[in-house]
Order: structure tokens, then C-alpha cells, then sequence
């Protein structure tokens, strides 16, 4: 049995780089429905659903297991690893940085006013 999803065509037994390719494939589209006004993500994510059901229930249960482990840890894995949002840019400023900053523009407040309004 051969069946078409989205380009990607899936034969049985199932070929797990197959069904990774399909995830970075929706990804991509989830991503790419974000800068564009005329595309909704939930009904694009429901299309792809949709699309995924129909295919699996043309497997045996093993078959839609592994279907959607592969599928699913897949999505999962791209989405901890997005590197447009690493995880190190979620810990915030760096404290030493905001006072050397905040330092050196109390120096130059200094010498442009104060000391001419002192003396």
C-alpha cells in the first residue's frame, strides 16, 4: 500500500526518515503560517491532522503506534531545538552587564552636566 500525504508518499512497512521528513515538513508550514495573515495555524494544524488520520487508518494498530511516536517525537525534537528561540535567550540580562551599562551612562551624565552646573 502506498498512499500520498502532502508530497511525501508512505509505503508499508513504514520508513521512519519518511515520516520525520513529513514533520519537518508541517513545521515548517506552522512556522511559515505565522507571518502570513491569510493563513490560520489551527486550521492548517488541523488539516495536517485530518491528512494523518486518514492515512493511519489504513495501518494496524502497531503500525499507527509507531506512526505517531515517530511523528510525534519528531515535532517535539523541533520544537526544543528551534534555533530562532535557543534556550539560553530565555535567561534574561546578564546583572553584571545592566550595571557596567548603567555605570558608564552615570560617568557620561557627570561630565556633560553636572560637573558644569558644580562649578
Amino acid at each position: 500500500m502506498i498512499t500520498l500525504i502532502d508530497g511525501f508518499e508512505f509505503a508499508t512497512p513504514l520508513n521512519p526518515e519518511d515520516v520525520k521528513a513529513l514533520a519537518k515538513f508541517h513545521r515548517k508550514q506552522l512556522g511559515d503560517a505565522i507571518y502570513h495573515e491569510d493563513q490560520h495555524i489551527g486550521n492548517i494544524g488541523i488539516e495536517h491532522r485530518i491528512k494523518i488520520a486518514q492515512f493511519t487508518r489504513g495501518l494496524d494498530a502497531d503500525q499507527r503506534a509507531e506512526f505517531y511516536r515517530i511523528y510525534n517525537k519528531e515535532l517535539h525534537r523541533l520544537a526544543i531545538d528551534d534555533p530562532i528561540h535557543p534556550l539560553h535567550a530565555e535567561h534574561g540580562v546578564n546583572i553584571f552587564l545592566l550595571v557596567v551599562t548603567l555605570v558608564i551612562i552615570a560617568i557620561i551624565l557627570y561630565f556633560a552636566f553636572v560637573r558644569d552646573i558644580t562649578s
